[in-house]
């Protein structure tokens, strides 16, 4: 029943769904910075007419000197109350520090909105040369506000990594569908009071004629009795409403047969889990665009 189901579905439903899912998040990641943002450019307008009023009263006085023209004790005190009034140093210093984390919440923005973009390509799903660790940075970032109260995420990704012949949706559910399942087992064990905050590592690797990545976290881990049945279709440990709606199901059959590759998992109850997912360069029967034969 399942299968004749999503045999009805249209291509893109599964990028949709997922995109339905995480776009409250997204929004408020973007939110965020154009917060910072509208309250930076109130500071940094009501500064520049201050910063215009001493300036304009020192050209009046510079004028007056020019000309040969007396500037009495009044006039003096009157721009010192001003610069006092003004405070040009806290100014220098303030304005600084609100252009850099201007430019931070725009570069926030920028990367979130590229990598919606990346995400949302439409035809994505036919195999095609694909920069996994491109991937892997789109993911994270689309999926930020899945871990970033309570983990860190660090990336060690290979500079000499292969591009691989595959489908970029496809990689895309994968590495989601891991990440935030990683995010969800730390959330549980900073819930239990066994820490406050966790790490969520993704590294690549290059293996000869494959390529290997790796999904790491320090969360609540996986029972011995449950390690067996996690790839199962109906199995799942999570309450209802939580995580994307792929289940790790889903990520075995892209990885394995969609891509001709495999998936397994290491963990330690109370310690983490480790999610390995190995990929060939090319695919048995499909041929990569524009390579000579």
């Amino acid at each position: 029943m399942e299968d004749s189901l999503n045999r009805k579905m249209p291509p893109d439903f599964d990028k949709l769904q997922m995109l339905g899912r995480l776009i409250s998040g997204i929004t408020h990641e973007i939110n965020t910075p154009l917060h910072y943002l509208e309250h930076n450019l109130t500071f940094l307008r009501i500064a520049f007419k201050d910063l215009l009023a001493l300036l304009g009263n020192c050209r009046g006085m510079l004028s007056q000197i020019k000309s040969g023209e007396h500037i009495d004790s009044e006039q003096w005190q009157a721009l010192a109350q001003l610069e006092a009034e003004v405070e040009p140093e806290y100014l220098e210093d303030e304005i600084a520090k609100t252009l850099a984390q201007s430019l931070e919440g725009m570069d926030m923005v920028a990367r979130i909105v590229l990598a919606l973009k990346d995400f949302s390509h439409p035809a994505q799903q036919e195999f095609s040369i694909t920069d996994i660790n491109k991937c892997v940075d789109t993911v994270c970032t689309i999926s930020r506000h899945e871990w970033k109260i309570s983990a860190d995420l660090k990336l060690e990704l290979a500079r000499d990594l292969p591009f691989l012949f595959c489908s970029h949706d496809e990689i895309h559910q994968v590495l989601l569908n891991l990440v935030v399942n990683s995010a969800h087992a730390i959330n549980e064990k900073k819930d239990a009071g066994k820490y406050d905050r966790g790490l969520i590592t993704v590294s690549t690797a290059a293996l000869g004629d494959r390529v290997e990545i790796t999904v790491r976290d320090d969360g609540i881990g996986i029972a011995p009795e449950h390690q067996s049945l996690i790839f199962n279709p109906d199995f799942t440990t999570k309450k209802a409403g939580t995580g994307t709606g792929f289940g790790l199901s889903l990520v075995r059959k892209i990885v394995e047969e969609g891509h001709h590759g495999s998936i397994s998992c290491e963990s330690q109850p109370g310690e983490g889990t480790v999610f390995r997912v190995i990929l060939p360069h090319r695919q048995p029967g499909k041929s990569v665009p524009g390579e000579k034969k």
